[in-house]
């Protein structure tokens, strides 16, 4: 299974989908592989339970990333984890 890719320095969005209640709380995070938070912020309703952010150059070097969304529904925590990799825009 190949992992989702983006490229460096490069506008990519996270996506959460809620089915059912809608989130009281919700952050969507950018961690790098020490677990360290390179970039967060909160996630936007686009209403039916559709959540996103915009990451602007969420990534600054090569490597591999996690997508992470935590969110509180019905008080309960919730937490959605993606890897993805952050490569260089190779030009021939």
């Amino acid at each position: 299974m190949s992992l989702p890719q983006v490229l460096v320095a490069d506008t990519f969005k996270q996506v959460f989908i809620a089915s059912g209640t809608d989130p009281s709380v919700i952050v969507a995070s950018i961690l790098d592989g020490a677990g360290t938070i390179v970039s967060s912020g909160a996630g936007v309703n686009s209403l039916n339970g559709h959540f996103y952010r915009n990451v602007v150059s969420g990534v600054s070097t090569p490597g591999y990333y996690v997508s992470q969304w935590d969110a509180t529904i019905a008080g309960l925590p919730y937490k959605r984890r993606k890897r993805f990799q952050a490569i260089l825009n190779e030009v021939d």
